[in-house]
């Protein structure tokens, strides 16, 4: 929960990436985002250790620099010891091949209007990028078989 009690929303992703570090990783995935050439609204979040990068991001209006929806949390953690835990967790025995895993990205939503359009870009581009396996707290795995929670 936030600082206003409102429920927040959590997807994972699980990837092979081979990047170096999170703000390496979170350059590459940003670029992959504006490529579709619908502006993006946002600032850094951090600083943080070298395996973890994070950005608050919206859809930006055309022409403003205020987001269409509340802002979501990007964050991206590289490296297998750093996602380890996480993976397990997900996946203890490995059914769904996610073990060896070095990048997990995460979006939080929170608040009254999420940005479904800009998740759904996300999970596009991680999926392009990286060949991401999603994950989230209710649906486990099977949120793949769907394009998105909305």
């Amino acid at each position: 929960m936030n600082d206003e009690g409102t429920v927040t929303y959590q997807l994972s992703f699980f990837c092979r990436s081979g990047e170096e570090s999170g703000d390496e990783a979170l350059d590459r995935l940003l670029d992959h985002l504006l490529e579709s050439g619908v502006p993006l609204v946002g600032e850094c979040l951090g600083p943080y250790e070298a395996p973890v990068a994070a950005f608050r991001l919206g859809t930006g209006r055309s022409g403003s620099d205020r987001p269409v929806a509340d802002l979501l949390t990007l964050e991206v953690h590289v490296g297998v010891a750093e996602i380890a835990e996480s993976v397990i967790a997900a996946s203890p025995n490995d059914e769904h091949g996610i073990w060896g895993c070095d990048l997990l990205a995460t979006v939080t939503l929170s608040g009254d209007n999420p940005d479904w359009p800009l998740v759904d870009r996300i999970w596009a581009a991680v999926v392009s990028l990286w060949g991401a396996v999603p994950w989230d707290e209710s649906s486990g795995f099977e949120i793949a078989a769907g394009t998105s929670q909305h």
